[in-house]
């Protein structure tokens, strides 16, 4: 069982919500994006979106469309991301999860970066442009090492389409 699995059958065990703030890494910088998840995880986040930085962000919004910008202004890489998550695990303690586009994912190879991101500590992953009718590859990638394959469904999506992930 994933850690975002366990994580959520213990808040609904204790009736109640799970607190899942949102980081942008690499704004201002990846020091400054570390010490804030770290400071979330102590001030009680359950878990920790991480945003993986990329050029077309339409979807996201004008605040998450700029922090974006910023970061991707400064060269900063997934390879970057990860790295810095990884030698910050010890203080990085909830589950954390990567808002990633899938032309990132699909760029280093599904397994590639699930192993990269599992090895940083990271949990799972929100992929929003990645089609539930398209996600079986990285969903059976992500069963071995218990990576989480968190869908995003728009609202309200048919029943029949939801149960197929």
């Amino acid at each position: 069982m994933s850690a975002i699995d366990e994580l959520f059958q213990r808040t609904r065990a204790e009736r109640r919500k799970a607190f899942i703030p949102f980081v942008t890494a690499g704004d201002p910088d990846l020091d400054f994006t570390v010490d804030v998840l770290a400071t979330l995880v102590e001030r009680g986040a359950d878990v920790c979106e991480v945003g993986i930085p990329y050029s077309d962000p339409i979807a996201d919004g004008p605040v998450i469309q700029a922090s974006y910008s910023r970061a991707l202004a400064k060269k900063v890489k997934v390879d970057q991301i990860l790295a810095a998550l990884e030698k910050n695990r010890s203080r990085l303690t909830a589950p954390l999860v990567t808002m990633v586009s899938y032309a990132i994912v699909h760029r280093q190879g599904i397994e590639k970066y699930v192993v990269s991101a599992k090895a940083a500590g990271v949990s799972g992953a929100i992929i929003p442009d990645l089609l539930i009718e398209e996600s079986a590859a990285l969903a059976e990638v992500g069963r071995k090492p218990a990576f989480r394959r968190l869908q995003v469904l728009p609202p309200p999506p048919p029943r029949e389409r939801a149960l197929r992930s």
